[in-house]
């Protein structure tokens, strides 16, 4: 067993040795002391270890360098590093100088061999040979270098966390920084105003984090240009072209103002093809006038918008022209895109640049011909007016002091005509008196002065206005008078002079009515302030004048009724007249009952105003307070007299039995012993007690209406007729009755009553119907929050007269041996609908039929 061992341990030495021996990377194994062990052929190789040297190597016999050109100690050698830490180092890129002058690249790794308890026994280091690897990585620099150097635009690479790798000359310029100070720091560093604009931070991460192309232009107020910036992202990083743009942006600035100065001049600007009239720019005021976009107009040419050059053989003489005198100026007509024209002034150039140009610019005219039309007819209507001046004239004068001109109606009243003024100096025309004291006012026209004078002339008198009259550039160069005839005014003011003292007298009259008054009198403003009171105010309140002078209305009233008093004051300006009832209090405290009446007009300033009255209405309120207490007893009697009557119709029933049942005894055992006529008087005893029972059975009924009545609640009319229909199904199939009902409404109402006046009516319908059968409909009609409900009969009718008679308790019509009934039916019917808060009436022409009508409240949930 120990034999196997030993064999298969020297097989793993021997297989150890032969890889060592056979790798292309070099390797080496140090103990814990950093002593070297053990090393293979090809680390002697690339460390040019001779055969008498590889006993007594050791790792300082060498130059090392890391990749920045510092050298390293023999303790920051990667071993060293794992010996210390027990951490591995890998890929550790290592520049050595070897003995014969050459130089290598190696890239080293160093891993620890642990014991079983955990510490360092050897550490293991190798090896590999990256000389060509760098020497290919600077060839490509230099390539990288050397491409950049010829990018014409400023260029800077930047690794995946913004540190600068790369900047050529032009970005060095640009940027201010040379590319030593910038290579290895971070973007942001560098420039950290770049970081707070959003859009270049944007920029830079969005083409990172997306591997796609992002670009900004905008300007840099650090480094004082604008910038046009590139970014094309790499999986290490991004490349950043960008260029100084300020000269573009100030160009085409300067471009975009002189296009905005041409789109919003007041002329329209084409530029035109010379040889075929074609536009080949337009500017907005253009595009504006003709009603055509852009690009709509520069599809069309010359001819398709002018009416003065209408084809190419007159666009082709104009152009000549043009050109031999240099320019021109013509008036012509544009049309629109919709066909409508509009005049013109054009001036045309010539221009030689790079090519041929036709310059034109054109002026919409409108206005300035229609204020050149206005103007003659101005100066028509001017002339036409003046000399038809009302009740006056007008003249114009010269610095001469001669009228140019002489007009109004006036001068037909006048000792002179118009033409003996024109063309005269004003010292010939009138007499002296007038020339001195008109003379003075033409010349203050002329020194820029407007006067006006009063004077007398030819039996007149005249107010005359002087001004002066200033071409465009305000310079006076004559005058104008308009003389007005105001003798009549004259006398109409003298005559409202004498009536205003006429009023004067009236308002110290009125005033003193007005203190006669004894009911208080007052005039208040939208703000409920007092503008005018009488004497009652202070007599009643025992205010002083001068306090009510500075009280507001409700410092009248107590604070309960300030509310009612704004809102009546609010109301009389609204509709223009109010009235409130309100206690007026007194400086004392006490309260009178008042009763205000108010109207809104308005007062000599034009503004609105109320005025009213206020009347004491003390006695008026003790005279309803005893009118209530009246009404309260009648109440209280008719109370009485209701529980009277059903009283006394309950009690005589008792005594009326007792006289039918006698009668009703006597009938059967004396009947055949009576006489005809005794047999007749029995008969009408009889008769009388049955109809003495229907009385007193409907005054019953009658006075129990109010009494005995149920609640008042919704109920549906239509389900209580059908129930009075089953109830006279036998009266209507006796009389061959015919009924129609439409649909009847839901109604607030008691239904018992409600059924006892439909049975009532309706009965009255079939019972007087003449010698026809009865033909009955019944109908209803929504108005406002009642229902009115119709009973239509085609029956023997009511006449006018007896209208109103047929309500009334006990009355009748008609005999009893033509129709029945006691006479109580429609006085149940009418006191049932009192109850209910309505009322019934009936229309009807004698012989005609009858219709009886009564109205009810809609029931609460009835739409």
């Amino acid at each position: 067993m120990l034999q196997d061992q030993k064999r298969q341990l020297e097989r793993e030495r021997d297989l150890v040795h032969h890889i060592l021996e056979t790798s292309p990377i070099g390797i080496q194994v140090l103990d814990a002391d950093g002593e070297i062990t053990r090393m293979n052929d090809r680390l002697k190789e690339i460390l040019e270890i001779s055969t008498a040297e590889a006993n007594t190597y050791d790792p300082s016999d060498r130059s090392v360098y890391d990749e920045t050109g510092e050298e390293l100690t023999i303790d920051e050698h990667p071993f060293a590093h794992t010996l210390e830490t027990g951490e591995p180092v890998y890929e550790k890129m290592m520049r050595i100088e070897l003995p014969s002058g050459d130089t290598r690249w190696l890239s080293v790794n160093a891993a620890p061999i642990l014991t079983d308890d955990g510490t360092i026994d050897r550490v293991v280091t190798t090896a590999e040979d990256v000389t060509e690897l760098k020497e290919r990585e600077r060839e490509l620099s230099t390539e990288l270098d050397e491409m950049f150097g010829r990018i014409s635009d400023a260029f800077y690479a930047l690794d995946e966390e913004f540190r600068f790798e790369h900047v050529n000359t032009q970005a060095e310029e640009l940027l201010q920084h040379s590319e030593n100070k910038l290579l290895g720091k971070k973007l942001w560093d560098v420039f950290p105003s770049a970081a707070e604009i959003d859009e270049v931070w944007d920029a830079f991460h969005t083409a990172l984090e997306t591997q796609e192309a992002t670009s900004y232009e905008l300007y840099y107020d650090e480094l004082d240009f604008w910038v046009e910036a590139n970014i094309y992202p790499s999986e290490t990083g991004v490349s950043v072209y960008f260029r100084d743009v300020t000269e573009r942006k100030e160009h085409e600035q300067e471009l975009e103002l002189f296009r905005t100065l041409l789109d919003h001049s007041s002329d329209s600007v084409f530029v035109i093809d010379p040889s075929t009239g074609q536009f080949l720019d337009v500017n907005g005021t253009a595009c504006r006038r003709l009603g055509y976009d852009r690009e709509e107009l520069l599809e069309l040419s010359v001819p398709d918008i002018e009416w003065g050059l209408p084809d190419l053989s007159v666009w082709e003489s104009h152009v000549k022209e043009v050109k031999t005198e240099g320019g021109a100026t013509f008036d012509g007509r544009h049309e629109r895109k919709d066909g409508s024209t509009f005049p013109v002034e054009v001036n045309v150039s010539y221009a030689d640049l790079s090519q041929e140009y036709v310059i034109a610019v054109a002026r919409d005219v409108t206005e300035r011909r229609q204020r050149e039309r206005e103007l003659e007819e101005s100066e028509r209507r001017y002339r036409t007016l003046a000399e038809c001046f009302p009740n006056g004239i007008v003249t114009l004068f010269d610095d001469d002091l001669t009228y140019t001109l002489a007009a109004g109606r006036a001068f037909d009243d006048l000792p002179l005509d118009p033409d003996e003024v024109e063309g005269n100096p004003v010292q010939d025309v009138w007499g002296a008196d007038t020339v001195a004291a008109l003379e003075p006012q033409l010349r203050a026209a002329l020194d820029d002065e407007e006067t006006a004078i009063e004077l007398e002339y030819a039996g007149r008198e005249w107010v005359v206005y002087v001004v002066p009259v200033a071409n465009d550039s305000g310079e006076i160069f004559a005058g104008m008078t308009m003389a007005q005839d105001i003798t009549e005014r004259k006398e109409t003011e003298r005559q409202l002079r004498h009536r205003e003292h006429e009023l004067e007298q009236y308002k110290e009259y009125t005033d003193d009515i007005l203190g006669a008054i004894d009911d208080v009198f007052y005039v208040l403003d939208e703000n409920g302030t007092l503008k005018r009171w009488n004497a009652t105010v202070s007599e009643v309140t025992g205010y002083a004048s001068d306090e009510v002078e500075t009280m507001h209305a409700l410092d009248f009233f107590a604070e309960t009724d300030h509310e009612q008093i704004v809102n009546a004051i609010a109301e009389g300006f609204e509709t223009g007249t109010t009235q409130v009832e309100a206690n007026l209090q007194t400086k004392a405290g006490d309260e009178i009952p008042y009763e205000f009446v108010a109207n809104s007009l308005e007062n000599p300033a034009g503004d609105q105003v109320l005025t009213g009255i206020g009347r004491d209405v003390s006695a008026r309120e003790e005279k309803r307070r005893k009118l209530e207490e009246t009404v309260e007893q009648l109440e209280t009697s008719n109370e009485r007299l209701e529980q009277f009557a059903y009283a006394a119709s309950h009690d005589l029933q008792e005594p009326l039995r007792m006289v039918s049942s006698y009668l009703q005894l006597l009938e059967r055992r004396y009947g055949n012993a009576l006489d005809e006529e005794g047999e007749e008087f029995l008969k009408f005893a009889v008769d009388g007690a049955d109809r003495m029972r229907t009385m007193i059975e409907g005054l019953l009924a009658y006075s129990r209406v109010e009494t005995k009545g149920n609640p008042i609640e919704p109920v549906d009319l239509e389900e209580i007729l059908d129930d009075v229909v089953d109830d006279l199904q036998l009266r209507i199939a006796e009389t061959d009755a015919e009924l129609t009902v439409e649909e009847l409404p839901c109604v607030e109402g008691d239904a018992s009553q409600l059924r006892q006046m439909l049975q009532n009516l309706l009965s009255n319908a079939i019972n007087y119907s003449g010698d026809k059968p009865p033909q009955i409909h019944v109908d209803a009609e929504r108005r406002g929050e009642m229902w009115t409900i119709s009973i239509h009969d085609e029956g023997i009718g009511i006449a006018p007269d007896d209208q109103e008679r047929v309500f009334e308790i006990f009355k009748r019509l008609h005999g009893r041996e033509a129709y029945e009934g006691a006479g109580i039916g429609l006085a149940l019917c009418q006191r049932i609908i009192e109850r209910h808060g309505g009322e019934i009436w009936v229309e009807s022409e004698l012989g005609e039929g009858a219709t009886f009508s009564f109205a009810l409240p809609a029931a609460g949930n009835d739409n």
